[in-house]
C-alpha cells in the first residue's frame, strides 16, 4: 500500500503539470486598403494597370495574394515582418483599349504552415489550415 501512496504522489503531479502547447489560432487582419490605377507603356503598347495597398497583421507562415491580367492569373507572396504586412500589389493589368469602368477583386489567403517555400498555382501544399479574405474595389476610373 506504501508504494501506492507514493506511485500516486509522483503521477498526480506530473499529470496536473503538463501543459498543451498549441499555437494560436491563425488570424488574418486587414488595418487598410486601397485601391488606385496606373498606366504603363511596354513595347510601344499602353497597359493599365489595377493595383491594391494593403496593410494588416497575420500570424500566418505564409501570405499570398492572388493577381492577374490579361490572361495571366497567379498568386504572389507577401513577407510578413513580426506579423505585420504592406504591400501594394499590382492585382491586373490589360492593354488601354479594353472597357475599365468596372470593379476589381483579389483574395488574400493566410496559410498556418508550409511544406513548399514558394507557391505554385495560389496553393501551397501542406499548408493546413487558411484563412480567405476578399478584397472588392469601387468602380475604377481609367
Amino acid at each position: 500500500m506504501k508504494k501506492f501512496s507514493i506511485l500516486v504522489s509522483l503521477i498526480i503531479p506530473i499529470l496536473f503539470g503538463c501543459e498543451k502547447n498549441e499555437s494560436p489560432p491563425l488570424s488574418l487582419d486587414i488595418y487598410s486598403s486601397s485601391w488606385y490605377t496606373k498606366t504603363c507603356t511596354r513595347d510601344s503598347i499602353t497597359f493599365i494597370e489595377i493595383h491594391l495597398k494593403v496593410s494588416g497583421y497575420s500570424n500566418a507562415a505564409l501570405l499570398s495574394i492572388e493577381n492577374g491580367g490579361d490572361g495571366i492569373a497567379g498568386c504572389s507572396e507577401i513577407k510578413c515582418a513580426e506579423g505585420k504586412f504592406s504591400t501594394d500589389a499590382c492585382i491586373f493589368f490589360f492593354p488601354s483599349y479594353a472597357q475599365l469602368h468596372r470593379r476589381f477583386s483579389t483574395v488574400l489567403t493566410a496559410y498556418s504552415s508550409r511544406e513548399q517555400p514558394k507557391i505554385v498555382f495560389c496553393d501551397a501544399t501542406g499548408s493546413g489550415d487558411t484563412i480567405i479574405r476578399r478584397l472588392d474595389s469601387p468602380v475604377l476610373p481609367q
